[in-house]
């Protein structure tokens, strides 16, 4: 499944995570894979601990970042879809 930008997501309550320096880092307890999450990343995995319309999520992001919201959308959609084949996050 792709995700749009009308979709709502929110993190898989099974993935372990934690704050480190300001940044997340986590674990797939049911793969065993370990992830380190950038500024944005980690900006975004904290805005998914209630589900959220991607496009609200994109222009969250344009307020906190400088950057173009068809950038955001892309690069945000891009990032989003990669989590889901990852099982990190789920759809509503």
């Amino acid at each position: 499944m792709k995700l749009e930008i009308e979709s709502t997501v929110s993190h898989d309550d099974a993935v372990i995570f934690s704050d480190l320096d300001n940044n997340i880092v986590m674990m797939n307890v049911e793969n065993g894979e370990y992830y380190d999450f950038d500024e944005i990343a980690s900006y975004i995995w904290r805005k998914l601990d209630e589900p959220i319309i991607i496009k609200q999520l994109c222009a969250d992001l344009c307020d906190a970042f400088t950057v173009d919201a068809a950038t955001c959308q892309a690069d945000t959609l891009e990032f989003l879809d990669d989590l889901l084949g990852r099982k990190l996050i789920v759809t509503h």
